[in-house]
């Protein structure tokens, strides 16, 4: 059964659609016409009616084969729509993720920028109270401030 899905699943939906209605319409004629070929008119007519059981018979499988395959087709289509929306929810979520994406890198570039920019200031800073901090062979107030600032990642002014 299972290699003859995939030759169905090559068929349109509209297609599979007025099949199983014509599966489905075949099955309850032949069982409406087998309970007619029980009536005394139609008894009696050679070859057709001779054979109600089997007409009854047939039409109940063809009307129970149209009702699982149109069960079937519904299931599809509503996964297929369930897919279609996860997919248009994807979609949406993918932008929003770009969008995303390039605002923080922006934001990046922003911090990048101004560490860059103090790290220039700072070795300014440095070279400015290198005199200071030499001198003594001691630890200068300056050096601490501007080694503290420098780890707290301060936006300083240089000076001038």
């Amino acid at each position: 059964m299972w290699q003859f899905q995939w030759i169905v699943s090559l068929l349109p939906d509209s297609w599979l659609f007025w099949i199983y209605l014509t599966i489905l319409s075949a099955g309850v004629t032949l069982y409406l016409a087998s309970k007619l070929l029980r009536w005394p008119p139609f008894r009696w007519i050679p070859m057709v009616g001779q054979y109600p059981l089997v007409a009854e018979i047939l039409g109940v499988v063809l009307l129970a084969g149209g009702i699982f395959l149109f069960g079937g087709l519904s299931i599809d289509m509503a996964w297929r729509d369930r897919v279609h929306q996860l997919e248009a929810k994807i979609a949406i979520a993918e932008q929003k993720s770009k969008d995303a994406n390039v605002k923080l890198d922006s934001e990046i570039k922003k911090k990048n920028k101004v560490i860059v920019e103090n790290r220039v200031v700072y070795k300014d800073r440095i070279k400015q109270v290198e005199k200071i901090i030499d001198a003594e062979c001691k630890v200068a107030p300056e050096a601490i401030d501007i080694h503290n600032a420098a780890a707290k990642n301060v936006k300083l002014e240089p000076l001038k």
